[in-house]
């Protein structure tokens, strides 16, 4: 029998990550899988489980993309339902925990350091030991915060605030939410800013130029394209979700009071490289009327680590343990 572990689990739309960690330690390497792979949860967790024999298991947390509601989360864009009574069931052990998913990243932030930032056009400095806001589009639109306990701690604040109303800023950003307005009836920003989002997005632009395509484009071709220069249309779809990205990241800075800066998360902007406009993120997060001063020495990072979140899982786990 090995060592006692923890098993941290970041279960998102697309992928499934599991991992162990050593009751006081990082976790390492995971094991990603992708969801469409298992009927459930509880199918996947027991695959893992049968690949690690005779690893002693004393505690779980687990996170997903979703509310936590009666101990169960109910993924906003996959089939399956996280159950907590289910995965003590196949653990073993009572001792687990269920997180939004970007509640997990939020609580790993006071660790998240140096190499594993990149600055998005701001001074690369705090302006005090104040809230702290994660954002970021994956195959949805993840948003958490994490606000000063008064004892030197933190507490992680989860919410669904990729589901808020979703605000123009010019004539073709209102002529767009109008198109998906017809279709979708509310408009959040989750709608545009996401990799469903980018489809949608370019859809809806096609639509409204008038320009009718046999099939909708993979938000991977519309970013390739983008990036190549071949087609004006998903330049304009990426700059129009980076823009609206800056938006909300403003939005939510002004709500958290964020002075302990803004952090992007989530698998598209590291991807992009690049072709990611920090300038352009930057001027939207900062163009918010009379409170432009009041965010300019926010800054905003975007996070370049992997695997933020089975970091806070673990955290957690190590904390709550009886």
């Amino acid at each position: 029998m090995s060592e006692p572990q923890i098993l941290v689990a970041d279960i998102g739309g697309t992928h499934a990550r599991f991992a162990l960690a050593p009751e006081d330690g990082r976790p390492g390497e995971p094991s990603v899988w992708l969801t469409a792979m298992y009927e459930s949860l509880g199918a996947a967790l027991a695959d893992f489980v049968s690949r690690h024999p005779g690893v002693s298991i004393t505690a779980a947390a687990v996170c997903a993309a979703g509310p936590v509601i009666d101990n169960q989360i109910h993924m906003t864009n996959c089939p399956w339902t996280v159950k907590r009574d289910e995965i003590a069931d196949i653990l073993g052990t009572e001792q687990v925990f269920l997180l939004n998913d970007f509640a997990a990243i939020a609580v790993a932030l006071p660790g998240v350091t140096g190499d594993d930032l990149t600055p998005l056009g701001a001074p690369d400095a705090t302006m005090g030991p104040g809230p702290k806001v994660v954002l970021g589009p994956g195959t949805g639109l993840g948003v958490a915060a994490l606000v000063p306990d008064g004892k030197g701690g933190w507490i992680p604040v989860s919410g669904e605030g990729g589901h808020v109303d979703l605000a123009p800023a010019s004539n073709r950003e209102i002529s767009i939410i109008y198109q998906l307005a017809q279709e979708f009836g509310h408009v959040s920003p989750e709608r545009v800013v996401s990799g469903p989002g980018l489809e949608t997005l370019y859809a809806a632009l096609s639509a409204l130029d008038g320009q009718t395509r046999d099939s909708r484009p993979s938000a991977v071709d519309i970013v390739g394209a983008a990036r190549r220069g071949t087609d004006p249309m998903a330049l304009e779809a990426v700059q129009l979700f980076t823009g609206w990205l800056g938006a909300l990241a403003g939005d939510l800075a002004l709500t958290f009071g964020a002075t302990g800066g803004v952090y992007i998360a989530g698998g598209i902007v590291p991807q992009w490289g690049d072709l990611f406009d920090a300038t352009l993120f930057r001027r939207r997060f900062e163009l918010k009327g009379r409170f432009d001063k009041y965010l300019a020495p926010m800054p905003t990072y975007l996070i370049t680590a992997k695997d933020v979140a089975l970091r806070g899982l673990a955290t957690v786990a190590f904390r709550r343990q009886n």
